[in-house]
């Protein structure tokens, strides 16, 4: 769970996060040291008292194997790991909790685009697309092909795993054929660990104080310099044959095409988005695996729609920026950093 902190954005700029700059560490510590002083008679006086039994306790916690303790408890937000799979795109490390949504509907077309974001998104089965993709090139029209090897290539796929198994062929496996077969049916969840990283859906995280919907991927493809920002709305856990699941996320994403003038912006270093124009409303899906999770703050500067986004590192704190020296609204910037 991540609590947000919110401050003025100049402050942040120029000192960095609020917490760095507390006296209440300096002052409890000058605190302890005056009782010590006062009570140089008396051991429980000593801040060292407190550390001394820490340090004892975790020294015990480490022999008694089959108690609950600090070093063999769950972590709050265990994915349970990466699975045993051979495939990878059946190996991820993510685990869907709370009860399945009740009443949301995923239809047969939502199935299919994710099955094939899917498909796109497993290595290997990379030749078997570039080879499909070849054949509807030499067949099909050059404005028509694309579509036909979105079509077409599932039915292919599943026509040629088929294939494989009377002729014993090792590239033939269990699990390319319950890849190839597709997805049987689908379950909605509002929460999902990834990577021991908490992710909330829109509909429950915009009742909490706290922010865990954000997401951002790296840009790709034919993208790659622009990177997607946007929200996780729901996880779609689809299974296959034989109880293989692939865990995706259907999100709503930003328009941040740096080229069209209202989309994004940045100040100090701050990238700021319009969470008013969205992009990609029919390619909605990706793998739960490839998001990170970032927090949006409210921009007083831009006004209503937009937001600061701020990455975080893997301790769950704000990754703050460097300062661009560059800059010209920084006058002094040796002494601001």
């Amino acid at each position: 769970m991540i609590h947000v902190m919110v401050h003025l954005l100049e402050e942040a700029l120029l000192a960095g996060p609020v917490n760095y700059r507390w006296m209440y560490p300096i002052e409890m510590l000058l605190g302890e040291l005056k009782k010590t002083v006062r009570n140089r008679a008396k051991p429980e006086g000593s801040i060292i008292e407190p550390w001394v039994q820490y340090e004892s306790l975790t020294l015990y916690e480490m022999y008694l194997k089959e108690v609950d303790m600090t070093f063999n408890r769950p972590q709050c937000n265990n994915d349970r790991g990466l699975r045993n799979e051979k495939l990878s795109i059946f190996s991820q490390s993510a685990r869907p909790f709370r009860d399945p949504v009740r009443g949301e509907s995923f239809s047969r077309n939502d199935m299919e685009v994710a099955h094939w974001f899917v498909l796109n998104n497993c290595d290997e089965i990379m030749a078997y697309l570039d080879e499909h993709e070849d054949m509807m090139k030499r067949e099909q029209p050059s404005h028509l092909y694309a579509k036909k090897h979105r079509e077409l290539f599932p039915q292919w796929f599943l026509d040629f795993v088929n294939k494989l198994k009377p002729s014993n062929s090792p590239s033939y496996s269990e699990e390319l054929y319950n890849l190839a077969f597709g997805p049987i049916r689908t379950k909605l969840f509002l929460g999902c660990h990834v990577s021991n990283v908490k992710f909330l859906g829109t509909a429950r995280d915009d009742k909490l104080c706290t922010q865990n919907s954000g997401v951002h991927v790296p840009g790709g493809g034919k993208s790659t310099d622009i990177d997607f920002y946007g929200k996780l709305t729901t996880i779609v856990q689809l299974l296959y044959k034989n109880r293989y699941q692939v865990i995706m996320f259907k999100c709503r994403w930003f328009d941040t095409n740096p080229n069209r003038q209202g989309n994004v912006k940045i100040d100090h270093g701050l990238l700021s988005v319009n969470m008013n124009r969205t992009l990609y409303d029919d390619d909605r899906y990706i793998l739960a695996n490839m998001a990170k999770q970032i927090v949006y703050l409210d921009d007083p500067k831009a006004g209503s729609g937009w937001k600061v986004v701020q990455q975080m590192d893997q301790r769950n704190m704000y990754a703050i920026p460097e300062l661009d020296p560059i800059d010209n609204n920084v006058d002094n910037f040796t002494d601001q950093r």
